[in-house]
C-alpha cells in the first residue's frame, strides 16, 4: 500500500492579528501543541556567498562525491563543536567575498494570509499557519526566466547547539515510511511485488534521487506528488539540503512549492516534522535571492507561532535578506533583536554587520566590529577584513584602509587580491597613484597572484592621475600574465587616453575590446565620445553615440554635454545644426531642463537650467532665446515682467566638466556678438543672465536676432540625415584638406623674406594696394586676383634685385596681368590695348617689365592670396551652404579687414596665417562661437595658442580700432 497522499490544508484560526504580533509571539495557542525538535552536530549557514562542498553521505551510509546534496539521515556530521568551527574556518577563508555586489531592486510583495474575508491571520492558530496568500511560487510564476533563480544561500550542515549554546533538543520521530513500507511487506501475497516509484524504492533513495526527479519534470508535473512518499524517509537536515540544492540549480520555484506544501500540512501530520529551525532558516536565506524580505519576516512570524526559535543563522540569514532589500535599519534592528534574545553572534553575523556599514559609509562603525571580534576572541578572517578596508575604501579614508592592513598583517591574515585590490582602490580615488603602486609591487613580493579586478583598480587609479602612458603600460603588463582584461579594465584604458588626449588609442581600445569578446557598456561609450570630443573628432563621435542607442546603451548628461561640445566647437555648420537637434532629444530624455523660478509677485521672470561644457551652454542658451521669441509672439512683452533671468548652474563633478570661466567667455561672446541687450556675472561657478524686459522685446524682433537663430531655424539643415551629414563632410573635409596641403607646399616654396624688402615700397604700402584695386576694377578682375598679384608684387619686391622705386606702378600692373593670366579664364584677360589705354603705360614698357618680373620671380608665377585660404576655411566650416549664404555675415567683414592688412607695412606673413588670424578676429566680433573652429585647427596645426597666431590676431585687432 503506498504512503498516504494527503494535500495541503488550511490553516484554522481566528485570522485577526498582524505581523506585528506574530514576530512578537513565542508560543502557540493552548490548543496547539509545540513540536518537538532536534539538533545534529550540523548547521545551516545563512551567507549567500559562502559555499561548503564537504562530502556527505547517502542513507545508505556511501560517501557522495563533493557538492553531492545526498546526506545521511542518521550520522552525525562532526563529532564536535570545535570540529565544526574548524571546518567553518578553513572553508570560510577560502570563499569569495560576502555581499560583495548586492542588487538592490526589490520585487513584488508577499502579502500577508488572510481568510476568506480578507482579514490577518492570528498568531493563535490550531495547526501551523496557512501559507502566504500570494506565496513565493506565485510571485515567481510571473518572472519570465522560468525556473532560472539568482544565486542562493549555500547549505551547511546545522550545529550541534541551540541559539544559547544549550545542549539540543531530541529527535523529532522519524523513520515513518519504513513503518509504512512494512505495512506494505506484510500484505504482500504470492505472486505479488512490492510497489515502488519509478524503478526504485523510496526506502532507497538519497537526497541526489530526489533531486534528479525533480529536475526531470515537465513545468506543469506536480513536484509533491512526485518526490511526497520520498519525504517520509527524509529528517529535517536532509530536507533543508533538497530545498537549498534545489535553489542552487536554478529551481527556487519547485523548492518553494515543495516547502509551501510542508507548512500548509494539518496539524499532527507526520511529515510535519520537516518543518523545523533548519528548513526555516534555508528557505528565509532563499529570500534574499529575490529580495522577497516580506516572505521572509512572514517565515520568522510563522517560526515564533509554531514555538521554533530563532538561531544565530536564522538572524543572521534574515539580516543578509534586508541588506538585499536596502533595509539598511531593518537589518540593524534584527541585529538588536538577536542581541535581545540572549543569542550570540558569530563571525558570520558579524561579517554582515559589516556589510551594512560599508553600504552606509560608515567605516567608524565597520573598524569597531574588528575590536569587537578581538575581545570576544572571534577570529576575523580575510574577507572580515576586507570589507572594512573597504568600507574606508568607499568613505574615502584611505590611510584607514592602510591601518586596517597592516591589523590584518600582524593578526597573522595572509592577504588575498581582494585586500590589494581594496587597497590600490583607495589610492586611486585619492590621486595617490604612487602609493597604489607601492600596494601592487608589495603584492608581487608577497607572491599574491593578480587578478583581473586588480589591473582594473590600478589602471583606473592611473586614469584619474591622468597617468595614460603607466596605464597602458599595465596594460601590457597584464597581456603578458594572461590575465584577460573585461569591460571595466578598458573603460579605465579608454578613459586615461582620453584624458591624455589621445582619441586614436582611445578609439584603438574600443576595437580592441570588441574583438576579444567583451562587449561595450554605457561607461564604454561615454569615455570613447569624451575622447573624441578632446580630439575634435565630431564625425566619430556622432557615429559612437549612433552605436550606443543601436546596443541599448542609455546616454547620460556627460555624453549629451561631450556631444554638444564636439558638434558645436567644430564650427561646421552641419555639425551645430545636429547639436541642436540632439539637444531636443537630450530634453526630452530628462536633461538640459530649463525651469522657471519665479514668484507670482515677483516681477523678475527667472528661469534655469544646468550646463557643463561650453558648447551644451551655448546650444541651450539660443534653444532658451528662441522659446523667449515665440513667447514674446503668444504673450506679448507682459509676460517678460521687468527683468528676465537666466542662471545657468554647475552640475556635481562630471568627467566632461570645464571650468565656469570658460563657459563665461562661450556665452559672453555669443551674446555681445549678436547684439543682444543681456549682462552676464560670474559668481561662485554660477552664471547669471539679465536683461530688462523693453529692449529684450526689441532684440528679439530685429533683423540681427533673426541672422543669430538661421542656423536653427534652417529647414534644410533640419532634414539632412546623419549619413547624408557624414558622408557630404567627408566629402568637403578630404577636397578642402587637400587644397590646403598645396597652400602650405606654396608658403614653404615661395617663402617671402621681409628683411629684404625694399622699404620705400614698404613706405607706399597703402598707395600699391589702392592702385591695385583700381587697376583690377579697371580691367575686371576678381577681388581674389587682385590680392593674388600683390602677392606676386611681394614677392618682388623682396626677391633682392635692385628695383626702380619709381617704377613700381608699372610693376604692379605686370604683376596684375600676370595674376589674371595664371588664374582668371582666358576671356577675362586684360588685353594690352586696354590696358595701355587705362594705364597710360606704352605697350613696350608693359612688355619689357613683364619679362622682367618673370625673372626676378625665376619665371614661376603660382600665387596663393589670403582671401583665396579664407574661402577654403569657409568652404571647410559649410559656408557654400544656400541656407547660409542668403545671410553672410562674414565674408564682408573679412575682405575690409585682409584690405587693411594688405595696406600696413607687414609683409610676409603666410597666407594661411593671415587668413586664419582674420577669420578668428571677424567670427569673435560677430559673436560665432568658437572663434577659431576645432575642424580649422585639426587642419591647419594652428591652434588659439599659436605664438605666430596669436601676434597676428592682435595685430589685426589693433587695425580693427583705427
Amino acid at each position: 500500500m503506498a504512503a498516504p497522499t494527503d494535500g495541503p490544508q488550511q490553516a484554522r484560526g481566528d485570522p485577526t492579528e498582524s505581523l506585528a504580533l506574530l514576530l512578537n509571539s513565542t508560543s502557540l495557542g493552548s490548543d496547539t501543541a509545540a513540536p518537538q525538535h532536534w539538533l545534529t552536530q550540523t548547521d545551516i549557514l545563512t551567507t549567500d556567498n559562502v559555499d561548503f562542498d564537504a562530502p556527505v553521505t547517502s542513507s545508505s551510509g556511501k560517501a557522495q562525491g563533493k557538492g553531492s546534496a545526498t546526506r545521511d539521515v542518521g550520522a552525525e556530521f562532526l563529532d564536535s563543536a570545535q570540529d565544526l568551527d574548524s571546518v567553518y574556518s578553513s572553508h570560510l577563508s577560502s570563499c569569495p567575498d560576502l555581499l560583495s555586489s548586492l542588487n538592490s531592486a526589490a520585487e513584488a510583495p508577499v502579502f500577508f494570509n488572510t481568510d476568506p474575508n480578507g482579514h490577518a491571520a492570528s498568531g493563535r492558530v490550531d495547526g501551523p499557519l496557512e501559507p502566504a496568500s500570494r506565496s513565493l511560487s506565485a510571485s515567481l510564476a510571473q518572472d519570465n526566466s522560468g525556473d532560472a533563480a539568482g544565486p542562493g544561500t549555500s547549505y551547511r550542515p546545522p550545529q550541534n547547539s541551540n541559539k544559547d549554546g544549550s545542549s539540543p533538543r531530541k529527535h523529532p520521530q522519524r523513520g515513518q515510511g519504513y513503518r509504512r513500507l512494512w505495512q506494505q511487506v506484510t500484505k504482500v501475497s504470492k505472486g505479488q511485488k512490492l510497489q515502488d516509484n519509478m524503478g526504485l524504492a523510496f526506502s532507497d533513495m538519497t537526497v541526489e534521487d530526489l533531486l534528479k526527479i525533480v529536475l526531470k519534470l515537465a513545468p506543469q508535473e506536480s513536484a509533491v506528488e512526485a518526490i511526497k512518499q520520498g519525504l517520509y524517509y527524509l529528517d529535517s537536515s536532509a530536507m533543508a539540503a533538497l530545498l537549498k540544492e534545489l535553489a542552487k540549480q536554478g529551481y527556487l520555484k519547485r523548492a518553494v512549492e515543495i516547502f509551501d506544501w510542508l507548512r500548509a500540512l494539518e496539524p499532527g501530520h507526520e511529515l510535519g516534522g520537516l518543518c523545523d529551525l533548519y528548513t526555516y532558516t534555508t528557505m528565509i536565506s532563499q529570500c534574499g535571492s529575490h529580495q522577497q524580505l516580506r516572505r521572509a519576516l512572514e517565515l520568522v512570524a510563522e517560526m515564533r507561532s509554531r514555538g521554533i526559535d530563532c538561531n544565530v543563522h536564522t538572524y543572521s540569514a534574515l539580516m543578509n535578506v534586508c541588506i538585499k532589500a536596502n533595509e539598511l535599519d531593518l537589518a540593524q534592528d534584527v541585529y538588536k533583536q538577536m542581541l535581545e534574545e540572549g543569542c550570540s553572534p558569530n563571525l558570520v553575523t558579524y561579517n554582515i554587520l559589516i556589510d551594512v556599514y560599508v553600504k552606509r559609509c560608515q567605516w567608524e562603525e565597520a573598524v569597531k566590529v574588528l575590536d569587537t571580534l578581538e575581545k570576544q576572541g572571534i577570529q576575523a578572517e580575510v574577507r572580515t577584513y576586507n570589507t572594512v578596508i573597504s568600507a574606508c575604501n568607499k568613505s574615502g579614508q584611505p590611510e584607514q584602509a592602510l591601518k586596517v592592513y597592516e591589523k590584518m598583517l600582524a593578526a597573522g591574515v595572509k592577504p588575498s587580491a581582494t585586500t590589494y585590490t581594496a587597497l590600490i582602490s583607495a589610492y586611486g580615488k585619492k590621486g595617490q597613484v604612487e602609493k597604489a603602486l607601492e600596494i601592487f609591487r608589495d603584492m608581487i613580493r608577497r607572491g599574491c597572484e593578480r587578478n583581473v579586478i586588480t589591473y582594473s583598480s590600478l589602471i583606473s587609479a592611473c586614469e584619474k592621475a591622468g597617468r595614460w602612458e603607466m596605464a597602458l603600460e599595465l596594460f601590457s603588463k597584464m597581456h603578458k600574465e594572461n590575465c584577460k582584461p573585461n569591460v571595466v579594465t578598458f573603460n579605465s584604458l579608454i578613459a586615461a587616453c582620453s584624458h591624455g588626449g589621445h582619441w586614436e588609442k582611445a578609439s584603438e581600445l574600443f576595437e580592441q575590446m570588441q574583438t576579444q569578446g567583451c562587449k561595450p557598456d554605457s561607461i564604454t561609450y561615454c569615455g570613447l565620445i569624451t575622447a573624441y570630443e578632446r580630439g575634435g573628432q565630431w564625425r566619430r563621435a556622432l557615429k559612437a553615440f549612433e552605436q550606443m542607442q543601436a546596443q541599448g546603451c542609455h546616454p547620460d548628461a556627460a555624453v549629451f554635454n561631450s556631444l554638444m561640445e564636439v558638434l558645436w566647437q567644430s564650427g561646421v555648420l552641419l555639425a551645430q545644426a545636429k547639436a541642436l537637434q540632439l539637444w531636443t532629444l537630450a530634453n526630452r530624455s530628462g536633461h538640459f531642463r530649463i525651469y522657471t523660478n519665479s514668484k507670482h509677485d515677483s516681477n523678475v521672470l527667472q528661469y534655469s537650467t544646468v550646463a557643463f561644457t561650453s558648447g551644451a551652454a551655448v546650444v541651450t542658451v539660443v534653444r532658451w532665446v528662441s522659446e523667449l521669441k515665440n513667447k514674446l509672439l503668444k504673450d506679448g512683452p507682459g509676460f517678460f515682467r521687468e527683468k528676465v533671468v537666466f542662471t545657468l548652474h554647475k552640475s556635481k563633478q562630471n568627467r566632461s566638466e570645464q571650468p565656469s570661466a570658460r563657459i563665461f567667455e562661450a556665452v559672453s561672446l555669443l551674446l555681445a556678438g549678436n547684439a543682444s541687450p543681456f549682462t552676464m556675472h560670474l559668481f561662485d561657478q554660477t552664471i547669471t543672465l539679465e536683461a530688462a524686459a523693453a529692449p529684450l522685446a526689441v532684440w528679439l524682433r530685429s533683423a540681427a536676432f533673426n541672422e543669430f537663430l538661421h542656423i536653427q531655424q534652417s529647414q534644410q539643415l533640419k532634414r539632412i540625415s546623419l549619413d547624408l551629414l557624414l558622408s557630404e563632410d567627408v566629402a568637403i573635409a578630404a577636397r578642402c584638406i587637400e587644397a590646403f596641403n598645396a597652400v602650405k607646399r606654396y608658403e614653404q616654396l615661395f617663402s617671402v623674406n621681409p628683411a629684404l624688402c625694399n622699404q620705400a615700397l614698404l613706405a607706399q604700402r597703402p598707395q600699391i594696394v589702392h592702385l591695385a584695386l583700381k587697376y583690377g576694377a579697371a580691367f575686371q578682375l576678381k577681388d581674389d586676383t587682385v590680392y593674388d598679384a600683390l602677392q606676386l608684387f611681394d614677392r618682388v619686391s623682396c626677391c633682392g634685385s635692385p628695383l626702380n622705386v619709381g617704377a613700381w606702378p608699372l610693376i604692379l600692373c605686370s604683376c596684375l596681368l600676370l595674376a589674371a593670366r595664371q588664374v582668371e579664364a582666358p576671356a577675362m584677360w586684360p588685353q594690352l590695348e586696354q590696358v595701355t589705354l587705362l594705364t597710360g603705360f606704352g605697350a613696350d614698357m608693359l612688355v619689357a617689365m613683364e619679362r622682367n618680373v618673370l625673372v626676378w620671380l625665376a619665371h614661376d608665377i603660382s600665387t596663393i592670396s589670403p582671401m583665396r585660404v579664407i574661402q577654403l576655411y569657409l568652404e571647410r566650416l559649410g559656408h557654400y551652404l544656400p541656407d547660409f549664404k542668403a545671410i553672410d555675415r562674414v565674408s564682408k567683414d573679412l575682405q575690409t579687414l585682409v584690405l587693411k592688412v594688405a595696406c600696413s607695412p607687414v609683409v610676409g606673413l603666410r597666407p594661411s596665417l593671415v587668413g586664419a588670424a582674420a577669420l578668428l578676429v571677424v567670427r569673435r566680433a560677430r559673436g560665432m562661437v568658437p572663434a577659431w573652429p576645432t575642424v580649422l585647427q585639426t587642419m591647419t596645426d594652428y591652434t588659439p595658442n599659436d605664438g605666430e597666431l596669436t601676434a597676428c590676431v592682435m595685430h589685426m585687432e589693433a587695425l580693427m580700432q583705427h
